[in-house]
């Protein structure tokens, strides 16, 4: 009788445990058994990459992908490898991997070469193909199991540059029974559609840090609080490193869709993307309050006293000498801002100016080339020397 207390026991701890987890749904019975149904979980395989990028990608490539190949005989396989790759394709669209990424379910798998041809005709950079080698599909009555293989081409080249594998599995298992409940696994309307989504899920974590690195990333910031961290970060660059915080072009990573690559320091210094007249020193009235925020910053009481060089960059456009002379001219006008409209201290203040001789990302967009057109503070390396 002991021993029955104590099986009731542990079978109501349990009962309650899932009840409360949120694990399924619970028919509670009088007469009947109670029932517990739980949603049958995606069981999948660790995720491998045999093949990864040996440098991050400093412009948003175009992207075209295939429907999924589906290797195995089985009766409609173009029509189910065309929804497959669709959800494959929402997936990563909701989670912004990449920025352009264009489906095209006419499209049919006929090897690399073929897609890379279609890609490099479509103005794609890339084209990603998923192929399925091993597919059961149970529905709402059995257990199901897919394999999932994306391989990732580059046009230019024809290269292989990103492959990844990865197994799932939506099990139905059978009811266990513990007397005083029965613990029932309940299948989704599309176990198929849970394994693919949740597996593109899981890959799309290696394709976004792959990627070009977002502003924050780079070292850009907007508010006091994140300038100072920045600029105090610029101290531990190689102890100090160079005055604006990265290194020359000899040092830079090449990205893999263009010859030019970015500063692979680049997040060592604070980046401001202070806006000035075209083809002048004149600092627009729009970026007097970045310049405030940088000016509380460097009067808080971490950098309050401690020198700083403010460094000017310019773009890719215009010749050397002139793009030296005006990025020299734009760091003197953020210093002469400071210390005449945000009350810091111009003794603190060493300007430099590097024209267009250290891009930070690749001279080839818009976007890129305003990153470009920055300036950086860091702490002063030649302080004290």
């Amino acid at each position: 009788m002991k021993r029955y207390f104590v099986f009731a026991s542990l079978a109501l701890a349990l009962l309650a445990l899932f009840s409360l987890s949120g694990c399924g749904h619970v028919d509670p019975g009088v007469t009947q058994q109670t029932k517990i149904y739980r949603d049958a979980p995606v069981e999948k395989s660790r995720l491998a990459v045999n093949v990864r990028p040996k440098a991050r990608l400093y412009d948003a490539p175009q992207v075209l992908m295939y429907p999924i190949w589906i290797a195995q005989k089985m009766d409609n396989h173009l029509l189910v490898g065309r929804e497959l790759g669709r959800l494959v394709h929402q997936t990563w669209t909701g989670l912004d991997v990449f920025q352009t990424l264009a489906y095209d379910p006419e499209l049919v798998y006929r090897g690399p070469e073929q897609a890379v041809n279609v890609g490099r005709r479509a103005g794609a950079d890339l084209v990603v193909v998923g192929i399925i080698p091993y597919l059961i599909t149970g529905g709402t009555v059995d257990s199901t199991a897919v394999t999932l293989q994306i391989r990732i081409y580059e046009t230019r080249t024809g290269n292989l540059v990103l492959s990844m594998d990865q197994s799932a599995r939506v099990n139905a298992k059978r009811t266990q029974d513990w007397i005083l409940f029965s613990l029932e696994t309940r299948l989704s309307d599309s176990p198929i559609a849970e394994a693919m989504a949740s597996m593109a899920a899981d890959m799309a974590v290696p394709l976004k840090s792959w990627l070009p690195p977002t502003d924050e990333e780079l070292g850009f910031a907007d508010n006091s609080q994140a300038m100072t961290r920045n600029i105090l970060a610029s101290g531990y660059n190689n102890g100090f490193g160079s005055a604006a915080g990265g290194g020359d072009a000899r040092g830079m990573a090449n990205g893999l869709l263009g010859g030019e690559g970015g500063d692979a320091g680049a997040g060592n210094s604070l980046k401001l993307k202070v806006e000035f007249d075209f083809d002048s020193a004149r600092i627009r009235e729009e970026s007097y309050g970045l310049l405030n925020e940088l000016a509380k910053a460097l009067k808080s009481d971490a950098l309050k006293g401690r020198k700083v060089v403010v460094a000017g960059h310019c773009d890719v456009v215009g010749t050397v000498e002139y793009n030296q002379k005006l990025s020299e001219r734009r760091a003197a006008s953020v210093k002469a801002y400071l210390a005449e409209k945000g009350g810091v201290d111009p003794a603190t203040l060493r300007t430099v100016g590097y024209g267009k001789s250290r891009p930070l990302v690749p001279n080839t967009t818009p976007a890129n080339r305003q990153r470009n057109r920055r300036v950086e503070v860091s702490l002063d390396a030649m302080a004290g020397k």
